[in-house]
């Protein structure tokens, strides 16, 4: 079964499992309830959403999938 975003669970349970802080800046992600900011959001690598694999899903904190332009990825 695929999330909202089309993501198999299999895959949300692996990222979830590998990413535990920003890709792009490293913060430790919160929930929202804490702050919006910091809570985990999924991104694409490559902007294409029919790209679905480990190496193009990653989890981002709000805050740098809301302004990311051109960052680079801290891992």
């Amino acid at each position: 079964m695929a999330n909202n975003w089309n993501i198999p669970s299999w895959l949300e349970k692996e990222v979830r499992e590998r990413d535990k802080r920003c890709v792009y800046c490293g913060v430790e992600f919160t929930s929202v309830k804490v702050s919006k900011k910091t809570a985990a959001s999924w991104e694409h690598i490559i902007n294409d959403a029919k790209i679905i694999t480990k190496e193009n899903i990653a989890l981002c904190c709000c805050g740098c999938n809301a302004s990311k332009g051109q960052k680079q990825l801290s891992i």
